[in-house]
């Protein structure tokens, strides 16, 4: 993928004339925005939505997901463990700069003819395949590399979900309520893989009518990773919280994040929520012409919409919703401790026989 990338950059950047070229370019058509300090939450990006609300996001995949958990427990040792955690977050800030240096490539290529005002292509989300068939026409095979780094990478990852659900799933529901031979118990799993494969597939035909994917993604992950961070805050930093708090913390956040964000999709859909988007020029397009004074070059999507008809919690910026679900946890789970009367007992030491430790004064009291 990262060498996908990286042929894609250096023939973007030779066709504008440079990285110097690129960067005025940007700057000329206003992309290059640092740093948007407003606070309002209802805002689809500024520093603090990805500052706050994403880092939550990502605490939570890296650090309580399944798919990751299960990774770092084959790691023979602490300090291998940390070794991948940097490997990882090196690679993760390369393809992130990659991508945000190959956005400014794209806005450069078309800055005076908007692929989607011209009709190249449906939606934004389809606007980096048609640029680098574009830029790399004249190549053969490396649109051919360019699909097959994406796609490869793209399929490993979510291979591993789907492995990592199945096995869950197996571990936790079907497992303790049958005995089954290893043989048999591989086979349902294999199963039950290739069942989660057949569902997201027909998902892809849902998905691409719900808008941007970015969002969506963000969005969706936002709703179980926000739980999943706060009951293992629970677990970690609360030791007065008991069963029933985790549950319906946990019931009580899942609820909540899925309403906001169906409920945001469905405003999205109908037309009643929009962001305004950066001005686009369609000058350059061809077959453009000025048919009069008032005529202008420059558009910009949802230019002037007011959301205040949408209601407010579904104006809430996706990227808060893995905090707000964090957040949502913890007070009911603490609440509904409170409520219920729960005493911890001193003596109760599950977690040293679930460890295996042989030395139970080792767990602090």
């Amino acid at each position: 993928m990262l060498c996908a990338l990286f042929v894609v950059m250096t023939l973007g950047t030779l066709q504008l004339g440079g990285v110097i070229n690129v960067f005025k370019l940007a700057e000329a058509g206003g992309r290059l925005i640092w740093f948007n300090m407003d606070p309002d939450p209802y805002l689809r990006t500024s520093f603090w939505l990805v500052s706050v609300g994403l880092t939550s996001m990502w605490i939570s995949n890296i650090g309580v997901t399944p798919e990751c958990v299960q990774r770092f427990l084959t790691i023979p040792d602490m300090s291998s463990a940390k070794k991948a955690v940097w490997i990882f977050g090196v690679g993760h800030i390369l393809v992130k700069l990659f991508s945000v240096y190959n956005g400014l490539l794209i806005f450069g290529r078309y800055h005076d003819c908007d692929p989607i005002h011209e009709g190249s292509v449906q939606k934004y989300d389809q606007i980096f395949a048609y640029y680098v068939l574009d830029v790399a026409r004249h190549i053969p095979g490396l649109p051919g590399l360019f699909v097959v780094g994406i796609f490869s990478a793209a399929l490993s990852s979510m291979s591993t979900s789907m492995n990592t659900l199945s096995g869950t799933l197996f571990e936790d529901f079907i497992r303790p309520r049958f005995a089954l031979s290893d043989k048999t118990a591989s086979t349902v799993v294999k199963v039950m893989v290739m069942t989660i494969g057949v569902i997201c597939l027909l998902l892809v035909f849902v998905v691409e009518q719900l808008g941007s994917i970015f969002s969506l993604a963000i969005s969706v992950s936002g709703v179980t990773s926000g739980t999943m961070l706060g009951i293992f805050f629970l677990g970690m930093f609360s030791p007065h919280i008991n069963g029933r708090g985790a549950f319906w913390g946990a019931i009580v956040s899942l609820v909540s994040l899925s309403i906001i964000a169906v409920g945001a999709q469905l405003e999205i859909l109908g037309g009643h929520l929009k962001y305004e988007s950066l001005p686009f020029r369609y000058d350059g397009c061809s077959g453009f012409n000025v048919t009069g004074e008032e005529t202008s070059t420059f558009y910009q999507d949802a230019a002037g919409h007011d959301n205040s008809d949408v209601p407010w919690v579904f104006r809430i910026g996706f990227m808060y919703y893995s905090l707000l679900g964090t957040i949502i946890v913890i007070v009911v789970g603490i609440v509904v401790s409170f409520v219920t009367d729960y005493t911890p007992d001193k003596g109760d030491y599950k977690l040293a026989r679930s460890c295996e430790m042989t030395d139970i004064e080792k767990i602090p009291k």
